[in-house]
């Protein structure tokens, strides 16, 4: 088994979709829009649903639900970690702590997106 998307429930499909596609780089591989779009970016794809997507996926009842409740992590080449978040920040996104080493040695950024939701930028190997 392997995981194959994550699904994003926005306000604004089309503006989600390109803010991750020039903030990050990650190529778009379905467009129908005003319903989804998804890109993908080292094998995984990231998909951008419309707010209807819970009443076809039977979920309209927990749609109420909000909150932080998960997060993305996007690997980029460590010695590009200040150009990742320069980007990202100029295409709309707030910078939440500012890229500092873990206690696992990892260095992260954690940012939040145009809707508000989170998602971090960790170094890897060039």
């Amino acid at each position: 088994m392997k995981l194959s998307a994550a699904t994003f429930v926005a306000r604004d499909v089309d503006a989600l979709a390109g803010f991750y596609g020039a903030a990050l780089g990650l190529a778009e591989t379905v467009d129908d829009s005003p319903r989804y779009r998804e890109l993908e970016g080292g094998g995984v794809r990231v998909g951008f649903a419309f707010t209807g997507a819970y009443e076809l996926l039977g979920l309209q009842d927990d749609a109420e639900v909000s909150g932080l409740r998960s997060f993305l992590t996007f690997e980029v080449p460590e010695a590009d970690m200040a150009e990742a978040v320069a980007q990202a920040v100029g295409q709309g996104a707030a910078l939440v702590k500012a890229p500092y080493r873990t206690h696992f040695g990892a260095l992260l950024a954690v940012l939040r997106d145009p809707e508000g939701n989170a998602f971090r930028l960790v170094g890897g190997a060039a």
